[in-house]
């Protein structure tokens, strides 16, 4: 296993976990330039060279490490704790176009997967280094309009599923240079395509063939102005995403509904992109505004061509959005469930999902709650399908959110 290499003595050692560029260290342990003389420096020369202080790690801590060694299986980096960082494995592998431009001597981020493995060393991952670049890589080709290809994997009714470094976004048919007699027929193959939505908070990237079209966009802007935040309509599911729903409404003279309260439109079902239906506008159900309760996969609750009530919750007129939602045409069940969850009642769950903030507990009535990663004991590994006990620490009713702590185990030693 390579050992850390010299490093220049002219800098002294943080406190913080950046570590600093060339520098002896024995065991993560910072020497000073008096102690390097020695051959064999006790602990306490050690431990006084640190000023005492070793930095503790914790899962989903982000830390800046020097990479000091770099092979085709395995990343080490000095972040300056008490044992070096390493990256392997699948890690590795998901990131290999970050790799592939990183250098021994480079200081990159990562994220403390476990702080300490069988070998002593603390795992680390580059995925949300990843991540970052490459969607500010889309944001900046959204910026210059830039074209590039991707993938198509996936069709449905209303467009394609593309990849593009692993990132996926939709290209919608109605955005396709030439729609094929099947849609299915573009899966594997590389399409050039330009970003003409994109926002990573909320998962949602969506790509066109198309040049921008002045016309369509003032089309659109004069319907949004009919429409105001709180209508209510009878649409069409177009399409079905791992971010949402798109659906469908027809919108009259003043903004009202062109269907009937069954949902049976009087203009009958014709082609939204026909020239004839320019009383159509298409909104987006994003994933969380399906549900009151979490949503992991739309498809398995809605199809191309159904009917489903929905109702305006944002307009972006300079854009061209509609936002809709459908989980806000009922009443929110949480406060009235979440009343039996009082400070410190004792609750059991599953671990749901695992984060760098913490662990998310799937408790009864299809309620989650969270425990932060500060307040899980660093001896403990948290897994999906993980049983665990907690008590309930708050209730956020207006954040629907339940904090809990893990039930302690044994006394601290200092209780004992």
């Amino acid at each position: 296993m390579p050992k850390s290499t010299k490093a220049d003595p002219s800098k002294t050692s943080k406190q913080s976990l950046r570590s600093s560029s060339n520098q002896d260290s024995t065991a993560g342990l910072k020497i000073p330039p008096r102690t390097q003389a020695k051959k064999n420096p006790t602990m306490e020369e050690l431990l006084k060279s640190t000023g005492y202080r070793i930095p503790t790690l914790r899962r989903g801590q982000e830390v800046v490490g020097r990479v000091i060694s770099l092979t085709h299986s395995e990343m080490l980096l000095d972040i300056g704790a008490k044992s070096e960082g390493i990256i392997f494995g699948k890690e590795l592998n998901t990131v290999h176009d970050i790799v592939s431009k990183i250098n021994v001597g480079d200081n990159i981020d990562a994220v403390v997967v476990y702080p300490e493995n069988d070998a002593g060393q603390v795992v680390l991952s580059l995925k949300k280094l990843s991540s970052d670049k490459r969607w500010a890589e889309l944001d900046e080709k959204k910026e210059t309009e830039e074209a590039f290809d991707v993938a198509a994997v996936e069709a449905n009714k209303g467009g394609l599923i593309c990849e593009w470094n692993g990132i996926r976004g939709f290209l919608p048919a109605s955005q396709l240079s030439s729609v094929p007699s099947k849609i299915e027929e573009l899966i594997g193959k590389t399409l050039s395509v330009r970003i003409i939505e994109l926002d990573r908070n909320t998962n949602r990237l969506i790509f066109s063939q198309k040049s921008t079209d002045v016309a369509d966009l003032a089309r659109i802007q004069a319907l949004l102005s009919k429409i105001n935040i709180g209508d209510k309509y009878v649409g069409t599911v177009t399409a079905v995403l791992p971010f949402g729903v798109f659906v469908e409404i027809e919108v009259g003279e003043s903004g009202d509904q062109v269907t009937g309260k069954s949902g049976n439109k009087k203009s009958g079902d014709q082609d939204s992109r026909a020239p004839e239906n320019l009383n159509k506008l298409e909104g987006l159900v994003h994933i969380s505004e399906i549900s009151w309760e979490k949503v992991d996969d739309p498809a398995k609750l809605f199809k191309a061509g159904q009917k489903v009530d929905v109702v305006v919750v944002s307009i972006e007129q300079a854009l061209g959005r509609l936002n809709l939602s459908i989980k806000q045409l009922v009443e929110d069940p949480f406060a009235e469930i979440s009343e039996k969850y009082t400070h410190d009642s004792p609750v059991g769950g599953t671990v749901m999902r695992v984060t760098p903030g913490g662990a998310f507990v799937e408790l009864d009535d299809g309620l989650e709650g969270h425990v932060p990663v500060s307040k899980i004991p660093q001896t403990e590994a948290w897994e999906i399908g993980q049983s665990v006990e907690c008590l309930v620490e708050s209730v956020d009713v207006k954040a629907r959110k339940i904090n809990l702590v893990p039930v302690a185990k044994e006394k601290p030693i200092l209780y004992r």
